[in-house]
Order: C-alpha cells, then structure tokens, then sequence
C-alpha cells in the first residue's frame, strides 16, 4: 500500500523504542538460502558471491525482513587454527581443535579478518549484500561469541572440563576468544553489517547457570559493551534451553535476545521491559514430516511477543532448517506479516 514502510525503516523504529506498524517478520534463513539457490554447502560456506547470491534468491522468494550472512559457529576457531571439515549437504563440523594441549595457548595468534580462514568469505558476502540491499534490508552478521569460540578452540568436551578443573586457562582461552570476536565484528560492520552473537554453546541445554555467569555472560559483556560505541544495537541468540538464564541475559547488555526453547511468556515476564525480543517458531515445525499447525503455533507466539513492553520481531527459535517445508516457511512470513499492535 502506499506509504508502507520498508523493513529498514520498521527495524530503524523498533530499535529507537518507538513501535513501526507491525513487528520485523525476519525467520533465521541461514544455510538454506542454499537450498533455495540450488548450490552445495561447501561453496556456500566457502564463496561470499555465492553466500550473497543465495540469501538474495532466498529473500526474493520469501521476503523475509532481513539479510543473514552466517555459515557455521566455528568460523573464528577455524581462522585462529582449529581444524573444520566442510560438507556438501551438512554444516562443517570440528575435526580437530588447535589447543589439544593447554600449553598451546600461548601460540595463539589473533586472526586476520581479512585473511585467515574463512573470515573474508563474510566479509566479502556483508559487502555485496549491503551494496546490493542495504538501502531497505538490514544485514545481519553472524558471529560466534566467545565462550563457543573457546570451545572451538578446545575442543566442546575439553573446554567444559577445564571451567571446572582449570578455570585459568579457559578465562586465557575466553580473552583471546573476545579479542578476535571484536577484532571481526569491526570489520563486519565497517561493511554493512549488524552485529548478531550466536552463543548455541552458553545454552542451558549445555552448561549450568554458575557456568553461564562466570564463563559466557561476562565476555558477551565486553564485547557487546565494545560494540555499543558504533551506537549499534547488538542481539544475542542462545540456542535450546534458557529457562535457567532468563533473568542474567539483559546483564550482558543484549539489546534483543533471540530465544529459542523458551516460553515467550516466560521471557516477556522476566525481561520483556528490558530486552526487545526475537523468535521464535521451533524449526522443526517447518519440516514436511511435521504435523503442528504453523497456524496455531504463529498466533500463540505472536500474540503474546506482540505485547512485549521492549518490542517484538518475528522469528524462529533457530536456523530455519536446509530442508524445511518452503510452504510452511512461506506461511509463517504471510501470518507474521499480517500482524498488527491493537
């Protein structure tokens, strides 16, 4: 209609607290962009052209409210040495940390995000993305925050054992974590990009409570304390479980959370007046084998972060799934575009 706004200008609203004429509708359509694009996920995660290409062709099919460039959570242990293997049809996965002994620790080096590994395929996808769309779309930058950066480097089972056992070195191992973060997250905004920590790793589904506070809440601090002198706006996503750590993420100084197997009544009751809010559709909703109605599930969620005092954005709980129903996923957008505030 006319004098709609663009998704830019509802995001630019919702972020200076004032409410735009409906929530974001922006589902995490991350990896299958490939899918739709038609190309293997080794090329998607290795090529920027094609990373912005496929979230091109994705956007263009669905119209979601935002641009993603993310390949997978490893991206900054694989550029500080950690060993990944790409995989045609599955997100790489860690074949070998770097840190196998805690001696290693004092031969890290910090990346280049222009140069190591695959940091520039980022860079390079921000900047065609933004060239490209940045004038109505924002684009989101991805970027593994530091405690699942630490156990990239460590290895998961490795790093868990020494928050317990050697405490020391996990907090050397977290320190050199932050530093590249933030090191990549300047260069990624310097391109375009808006900064999104992805923590799957601080999850509660993963580690307990004393662990999140000690570990993963204090460098997500600093970093998003960093990142808030662009006058940013910085969401933190936690894959599973939160239910534990609820109350603690507005201490990390997130301006959205980005839940996922969470009650939304549960984080607009604890956090609600202090956090803006994303999510969040269970993916698995969105596979072909599902029989929950999208219907249902998208009117639950949307009616109550709808009323959430800090802002609401239409989401899913996490990545939307490579193989996912586009039909449903197409449906969940059309309901979450058709919401309004009373």
């Amino acid at each position: 209609m006319a004098g709609e706004m663009n998704p830019r200008e509802r995001w630019g609203l919702l972020l200076i607290d004032e409410f735009p004429d409906r929530p974001p509708v922006y589902p995490l359509v991350t990896s299958h962009a490939s899918a739709v694009y038609g190309c293997d996920l080794i090329s998607y995660c290795s090529d920027g052209k094609i990373l912005a290409e496929a979230q091109l062709a994705a956007q263009r099919k669905y119209g979601h409210e935002g641009l993603s460039v993310f390949t997978d959570v490893g991206l900054i242990a694989e550029a500080m040495g950690s060993k990944y293997h790409l995989r045609e049809f599955e997100v790489p996965i860690l074949n070998r940390p770097i840190i196998e002994e805690l001696s290693a620790i004092d031969k890290l080096k910090l990346p280049d995000p222009g140069g190591s590994g695959r940091l520039p395929v980022y860079l390079e996808a921000i900047e065609k993305l933004y060239q490209a769309k940045g004038d109505v779309l924002p684009v989101f930058a991805f970027v593994p925050a530091p405690f699942t950066t630490a156990a990239g480097l460590r290895g998961i089972e490795d790093f868990l054992v020494d928050t317990i056992t050697e405490p020391e070195a996990a907090h050397r191992i977290l320190e050199l974590s932050l530093e590249a973060a933030i090191k990549f997250c300047d260069e990624c905004i310097l391109c375009g990009a808006l900064p999104m920590l992805v923590d799957p790793l601080a999850s509660g589904s993963v580690i307990s409570r004393r662990t999140f506070a000690e570990f993963a809440l204090p460098y997500n601090r600093k970093l998003i304390t960093h990142l808030h002198r662009y006058d940013l706006d910085v969401t933190l996503h936690i894959c599973g479980e939160t239910s534990s750590i609820v109350d603690l993420i507005s201490d990390t100084g997130a301006d959205l959370f980005s839940l996922d197997k969470l009650d939304i009544d549960i984080a607009r009751s604890s956090i609600g007046d202090k956090v803006r809010l994303v999510g969040n559709l269970a993916p698995h909703n969105l596979m072909a084998s599902s029989g929950v109605s999208i219907e249902d599930n998208c009117h639950h969620i949307i009616d109550s972060g709808i009323r959430n005092k800090k802002g609401f954005v239409i989401s899913t709980g996490c990545e939307v799934p490579i193989r996912c129903q586009p039909e449903k996923l197409q449906k969940y957008i059309k309901l979450g575009k058709e919401a309004r505030y009373e």
